[in-house]
């Protein structure tokens, strides 16, 4: 009778250990199954991994796309990825998403429209801080109301912009400081109440202001490499007249220098302009993109944009 019970315990710890072992075996095949589905849902997966890939290619050669996608299949794969995990159809993640020094960004409304389609979105309010005195736009606040959360709201003002030094370096902060006050606070407030939707994406207007280097459509010009140093070779520099030198040297990179931020706000004015739009302005003056602009050009092309803006009369 002892010897029964023995065995009969020994059995039950043996189909103990086994229904463990197949409960153990269960969760890693969950688990496994949970990974594979993740790569699946992504353009990263075999089954669609390849036909993306010729897709990017094809875009690469495009004359519609942005500039610093040109040539470039692999950034143009990993834009549509990004593009995908957000929702984005292929050609809004080519227009929406840029790449700053290796991070990829959102253009401003690109970073509004992924908020407002989140499904518990309720409402965004963006409204302009007034002077007293003057009634002139001195700050914005980005009121976000979310489902079950609180209204949270940031203020980003001009003294706010003074004391991190944003003034002082001119360009778009000059020429539009209502838009990037606006940009400024809309990216504290849906940072910090849509860091999942946004998945760390920052604001492409922000990430270029805050490049120490100058950048057009996210591609970093190189100095070493620009028409400053064409042109010294060129007009062949007498190197023992240094005051001549100095002076030429000085015109040169004021030309370089207005050209390059004629473009930059060039580019921030037309970043709303739809693909039928952006190709009859490049048409008018027989280009291809921005980068083709000369000086002349980007001035009248800038003059044109203001008047459109009504920001200028004629």
């Amino acid at each position: 009778m002892e010897q029964a019970m023995i065995s009969i315990q020994q059995e039950l710890q043996i189909a103990k250990q086994q229904n463990e072992i197949f409960s153990l075996k269960l969760q890693l095949e969950k688990s496994q199954a949970r990974k594979s589905s993740r790569l699946e849902d992504s353009l990263f997966s075999p089954n669609l991994f390849p036909h993306y890939q010729k897709v990017a290619e094809t875009l690469s050669k495009s004359s519609v796309i942005p500039t610093s996608y040109k040539g470039k299949p692999e950034d143009i794969f990993v834009a549509m990825a990004m593009g995908y995990q957000l929702g984005f159809p292929v050609e809004q993640s080519l227009q929406d998403i840029a790449v700053i020094n290796g991070r990829p960004c959102l253009w401003g409304d690109g970073l509004l429209s992924l908020a407002l389609n989140h499904p518990e979105c309720q409402d965004i309010k963006e409204e302009p801080i007034f002077a007293n005195e003057n009634k002139s736009i001195i700050g914005f606040c980005c009121t976000i109301s979310r489902k079950g959360h609180a209204p949270h709201s940031q203020i980003f003002t001009l003294q706010d912009a003074e004391k991190a030094g944003l003034l002082k370096k001119g360009g778009v902060w000059n020429s539009y400081p209502s838009r990037m006050l606006q940009m400024r606070a809309r990216s504290l407030a849906l940072r910090d109440k849509f860091a999942d939707a946004l998945r760390g994406l920052r604001i492409v207007e922000i990430e270029e202001e805050e490049n120490s280097s100058s950048a057009v459509e996210g591609k970093i010009i190189d100095q070493s490499n620009s028409q400053v140093e064409k042109l010294k070779s060129l007009i062949k520099i007498n190197q023992q007249d240094t005051q001549t030198k100095s002076l030429i040297e000085n015109k040169i990179e004021n030309k370089e220098e207005t050209l390059i931020n004629n473009k930059k706000q060039i580019e921030f004015l037309i970043s709303g302009f739809d693909h039928e739009r952006k190709n009859k302005a490049y048409s008018y003056f027989n280009i291809d993109s921005l980068d083709d602009l000369t000086l002349e050009q980007s001035k009248i092309f800038l003059v044109q944009l203001k008047k459109t803006r009504g920001e200028i009369n004629d």
